[in-house]
């Protein structure tokens, strides 16, 4: 009975080990910069990212815009943003 549980808990470690829940986290984050229009000279905003823990938010600075180009800032991971 116990090399039963003993197998049981070790099939259970194995598939729990290669579960996404367990997984490295990495998500590329960027910032947006923002223009009046589409002869981009003027900036009006920015969009910024917060890696939280296996997500990014991004939060508005400033005036939001169709205009915008992305500049890769990190990539987000479960323990915080690491610079590439």
């Amino acid at each position: 009975m116990r090399r039963k549980i003993l197998t049981s808990l070790a099939v259970v470690s194995v598939f729990l080990g290669a579960s996404p829940a367990f997984a490295d986290y990495r998500e590329d984050a960027y910032i947006t910069t923002l223009y009046s229009d589409s002869s981009y000279t003027t900036v009006v905003g920015h969009i910024y990212p917060t890696c939280g823990y296996n997500y990014v938010q991004y939060h508005l600075e400033g005036t939001y815009s169709v205009y915008g180009v992305d500049e890769f800032y990190c990539t987000c991971t479960q323990y915080g943003c690491e610079p590439i």
